[in-house]
């Protein structure tokens, strides 16, 4: 008897044990079933040289009221471009100083200088107006450059930056060539863009490329080098203006959004507004076309994270990313460089001087801290 009980009892202990396992077992993936890793297709243009933003688990914050807390103040320089008139754009203060701060991300100071590209003479004297910039000056903007620690970015880097301080390098330049040129990409940008690994984005008219022959494949050649970032300049490079018909507008907008994805496997996210004109509505438009960024051709000052400088015209459209400003390709570019790169240090050592007022303002509104400054 007694071992009849004994073989029960074990029975019943080896039915418990495969119960529990069996439940254990359900809670998991199998390896035979695993879940396949999710993929993506990922254009040589939309690649980035920097990893995306790494999230650092932090404790929930707990918003508090913040009628009572003082205003942030908004960085001006006195060392470089003090007459620009910065505005901000992220209107969540919890949001960016969070991202301003969190490790994976720009860096407070970084700073972009978007250079407009139209013509490159050999030869030729700059006269004041001239939208040319001479080979000898673009030679010494390239060395300046190099020597200032610059490198090129992308319009989805630039847009990824500006939107949420995703990481570039901390002295950045975006080069638009405005119009068709493909003998200026071939002759001087390519060799240029090879010779720095950087890249070159195209504001590029689709509307009639089909008419010179033999355009698309040329294009497409040279995009596939992997330097070019193509955009769009328009559909038919139409002015925009007050009285433009909307149907006008939103070809000039949407037209080139099928064309380019087409031809260069992607579509625009940047828009370049063709002679800078550009009015309410149609940045409304363009908005809701899907461009997150677009530019002018007003040389207000290089570009930090929620900080973009701005003119009255373009504060009356209230979109500052899509209403960017541009430098003018100069013999003056060098000079820009540094102006930028100086902006960029004081704006960093400001930032150092300001985390402990940021970090209280942080505990206050938001609830909690401020995520821990990179090393």
């Amino acid at each position: 008897m007694h071992k009849r009980f004994w073989l029960l009892s074990t029975a019943i202990v080896v039915a418990l044990v495969s119960v529990v396992l069996g439940l254990a077992r359900a809670g998991r993936v199998r390896p035979g079933n695993a879940v396949p890793e999710a993929t993506s297709t990922v254009t040589p243009d939309q690649r980035s040289p920097t990893p995306p933003p790494t999230a650092t688990p932090t404790a929930t914050c707990l918003p508090r009221p913040a009628a009572t807390i003082d205003a942030l103040p908004v960085f001006t320089s006195t060392v470089a471009f003090a007459s620009v008139h910065p505005q901000t754009y992220i209107t969540d203060v919890c949001q960016y100083l969070r991202e301003r701060w969190e490790p994976g991300h720009a860096a407070p100071g970084t700073v972009v200088v978007p250079v407009m590209f139209h013509t490159v003479f050999e030869g030729m004297p700059y006269r004041p107006g001239d939208t040319h910039i001479p080979a000898e000056d673009l030679r010494r903007t390239v060395e300046t450059a190099r020597g200032l620690g610059f490198q090129t970015i992308t319009a989805l880097q630039l847009a990824d930056f500006l939107e949420r301080n995703a990481p570039i390098p901390p002295r950045s330049m975006i080069w638009i060539l405005d119009d068709r040129h493909p003998d200026l990409i071939e002759k001087y940008f390519l060799p240029i863009a090879r010779e720095n690994q950087w890249t070159v984005t195209l504001g590029w008219i689709v509307g009639d490329t089909g008419k010179r022959k033999g355009l698309w494949k040329q294009m497409e050649d040279l995009n596939a080098t992997g330097y070019l970032d193509v955009q769009s300049h328009g559909y038919a490079h139409l002015y925009v203006q007050p009285d433009t018909p909307e149907a006008l507008i939103r070809q000039e907008l949407v037209g080139p959004i099928a064309v380019t994805e087409e031809h260069f496997a992607h579509p625009p996210i940047a828009f370049v507004w063709p002679g800078g004109n550009f009015t309410l509505r149609s940045v409304q438009l363009a908005r809701e076309a899907g461009y997150r960024i677009a530019f002018t051709i007003y040389a207000r000052g290089p570009l930090m994270y929620n900080w973009i400088p701005q003119g009255k015209q373009e504060r009356t459209v209230g979109d500052p990313l899509l209403v960017l400003p541009r430098f003018w390709a100069r013999p003056d570019l060098p000079e820009v460089l540094q102006q930028a790169a100086d902006l960029g240090n004081a704006a960093a050592a400001r930032a150092q001087e300001e985390r402990g007022t940021e970090a209280g303002y942080y505990r206050q509104a938001c609830g909690c801290e401020l995520p821990s400054a990179a090393p």
